[in-house]
């Protein structure tokens, strides 16, 4: 009869499907194993940490790391609420600390359930609610004012035939004018063609967004493009995402020409993302897409308001942009979320990679 594997490694089998950070520990404080949801939660991968120390992953303070050692020693567990712990790198993380005694040998899991990511999902769920209602409001008053700004042009139009030309530049400004209303109560209405998904290379898309951004730009903003090659394409509508990413560039753009800012970038980034939660489904692998600028930031005021339409804080500017990439994004089953700072704007568009053609 063969050798039953050590507890330690069934453990670490069965907790590689689990959503939850899971870290298993020796008695010497080392690193045995990290879960799936771990190796993405730290950006790192097992065969990196194999048999390092706790610390290497997790700066602990004098405290927690007592709590450790006396739990693997006793073979006692515990649970710490609220806990702030840092990595190395100085990134710090709220989350939930639950620490299980596995074996007589002393070792630990260690389970760390991000409290962030339960926060993002609270606000993501909020406002979703809040868009949707919104959006509904905005459609039916658009559609309220499209049908009398027909008669308008129309009775406009008419009038120019009895009007002597002198006069033309007046009906002129009302048909130009109605027509610009009309542009704007279609957006206001959003994207109303049907997606049509295929095979495309997302890099191909960003390149184009790229491109159109310098030539905005005319060498006053650095573009980068920091891709992840092994990305395979994704089963997506082209027209709209380049619509989406298109409208969140040229916010940044505009955000960092307006501001004058000294060495502006833009930066384009892709990479994968494991088991990442959209909605009420966790999605075994997603793409992120993010474009990132070194601008003003969002006004503290508006940052939980921006995907609404009509919202903006530029004279210029419309408020329907950010809206209709969310929109955009939602007919992809993706999400699109905004971290802003002063000299840090960050938007990730996510988009699922289950259905890959």
């Amino acid at each position: 009869m063969p050798n039953p594997l050590p507890a330690s490694q069934a453990l670490a089998s069965l907790v590689n499907h689990l959503t939850t950070a899971i870290v298993l520990v020796n008695a010497r404080m080392e690193i045995v194993a990290l879960n799936l949801a771990a190796e993405n939660l730290f950006r790192v991968s097992q065969h990196q940490m194999q048999l390092e120390p706790i610390g290497n992953l997790l700066s602990l303070d004098p405290l927690l790391k007592q709590q450790l050692e006396h739990s693997s020693s006793h073979q006692q567990s515990f649970t710490s609420r609220d806990t702030q712990i840092q990595q190395p790198n100085g990134h710090t993380l709220l989350v939930d600390l639950t620490v299980t005694a596995v074996d007589e040998q002393g070792s630990l899991a260690l389970e760390i359930q991000p409290l962030e990511r339960m926060k993002r999902l609270t606000q993501e769920a909020r406002m979703m609610t809040q868009q949707h209602a919104s959006s509904n409001l905005v459609r039916n008053l658009a559609h309220e004012i499209k049908n009398p700004l027909g008669g308008i042009r129309g009775a406009a139009q008419l009038l120019q035939r009895e009007l002597t030309p002198s006069l033309h530049e007046f009906t002129e400004i009302i048909i130009s004018e109605a027509d610009r209303l009309r542009d704007l109560v279609d957006r206001l209405l959003g994207p109303q063609r049907q997606t049509q998904k295929q095979a495309c290379n997302i890099h191909q898309i960003l390149d184009k967004i790229d491109q159109l951004l310098r030539a905005e730009a005319d060498s006053q903003v650095v573009l980068i493009r920091d891709y992840d090659p092994s990305l395979p394409e994704l089963l997506i509508d082209a027209n709209q995402m380049t619509q989406a990413f298109l409208n969140v560039g040229l916010n940044a753009l505009q955000a960092l020409l307006e501001h004058h800012i000294d060495g502006g970038q833009i930066r384009l980034k892709t990479r994968a993302v494991r088991r990442f939660t959209i909605g009420n489904t966790c999605h075994r692998l997603v793409c992120c897409i993010s474009i990132i600028d070194n601008g003003p930031g969002i006004p503290t005021d508006l940052k939980e308001e921006i995907f609404f339409p009509l919202v903006t804080h530029r004279p210029q500017g419309t408020g329907l942009g950010l809206s209709i990439s969310q929109s955009l994004v939602q007919q992809h089953q993706g999400l699109i979320e905004c971290n802003s700072k002063k000299g840090h704007t960050c938007f990730n568009i996510y988009l699922p990679m289950e259905n890959l053609p």
